[in-house]
């Protein structure tokens, strides 16, 4: 189907149409499926909901209770999803603790469990193309997948907690690999190492005052056309060309601009704040984010200037921002 240019008035005009009250406590996560009108959500406690998006219908209610639930993603099915655990406490093993797991909402089934992280789970990527999927954990590591076999079809070690992102043809995948640098790989060979590194905040890096460190990439997304990629860290969102090279085409300080200190103090868990969350539009030529005035706003990634704030408020900074494919409608 051709790509449908959003203009900036229908932008302006969105307002919300539904509020969803049905978790108990923070959500997490979420995710639009990318053909079928379902999104699904998991929060803090432990429950993850399926709603039918063209009329906000509540269609079913599944619990994760001794491990928890996060970083859903749905995968090619529209009722089947993979999602990592969010252990209140620590059991005997570690790996099982934070194992992720592919789970069959049509049933209510786990289809396969995969164990190998040792940390918290904080991201995973699945495949535009294939059953691949990745996932980046704070025990420092990348590791790959396939829904196929419970086998960990390899690792990438990090010196930093990492994000990561396929590309929408499944080709490579962006790697935050170290503070102020994201890695690229090639999806088919990413055991002959990265092809490429982007800086992240210029060349040589520019240090955050507030962690005295370069800027830690915490979530990364590629435009869907695939010619650009977003990296966000601390209060700051960066464009850079998805080509080499790899020039940094945009960079928008939410922090700052939403009302927040400069440095983004709001922004990144090691500051003691929320890891800010942005998304692109279908057409790849806005960013939505949370702002640190507990509303979601939209930038242009041409100027570099906001568009609009929604102005609903929420209960605190919108960490979890996504754009549903092919529809005039966020969450």
């Amino acid at each position: 189907a051709p790509m449908v240019l959003l203009g900036e008035n229908a932008i302006k005009s969105m307002a919300p149409g539904r509020f969803f009250r049905d978790h108990k406590g923070a959500v997490n996560s979420l995710d639009f499926h990318h053909t079928e009108d379902v999104m699904v959500t998991v929060g803090d406690d432990d429950a993850l909901h399926l709603y039918r998006t063209n009329t906000g219908a509540l269609l079913k209610t599944l619990y994760s209770k001794k491990y928890g639930c996060s970083c859903v993603t749905f995968t090619h099915a529209s009722q089947a999803v993979v999602y990592a655990s969010k252990v209140k406490a620590a059991g005997p093993d570690l790996r099982k603790d934070h194992a992720l797991r592919y789970h069959s909402l049509h049933d209510n089934t786990y289809l396969r469990y995969f164990v190998g992280h040792t940390g918290q789970v904080v991201n995973v990527s699945m495949s535009a193309k294939t059953d691949q999927f990745l996932s980046a954990s704070v025990d420092k590591t990348i590791r790959l997948w396939d829904l196929r076999t419970n086998q960990c079809n390899g690792a990438v070690r990090c010196a930093t907690t990492p994000a990561v992102a396929y590309d929408m043809q499944g080709l490579i995948f962006a790697a935050a690999t170290a503070d102020g640098e994201v890695k690229l790989y090639d999806s088919r060979g990413y055991d002959k190492g990265p092809f490429n590194t982007i800086q992240i905040g210029g060349v040589g890096g520019v240090v955050d005052p507030t962690t005295g460190k370069l800027p830690r990439v915490t979530c990364a997304k590629f435009s869907d056309d695939g010619n650009d990629l977003m990296c966000v860290a601390g209060g700051n969102v960066y464009i850079h060309s998805a080509f080499a090279p790899f020039a940094e085409v945009m960079r928008i300080n939410v922090g700052s601009e939403t009302g927040g200190s400069a440095g983004g103090k709001h922004f990144g868990q090691e500051g003691g704040g929320v890891d800010l969350d942005a998304c692109w539009t279908p057409d790849g030529q806005y960013v939505l984010s949370g702002g640190a005035d507990s509303r979601v706003h939209v930038w242009s990634v041409r100027s570099g200037r906001k568009v609009t704030t929604w102005q609903s408020r929420h209960a605190g900074i919108p960490s979890v921002v996504r754009w549903a494919p092919g529809s005039m409608m966020a969450a």
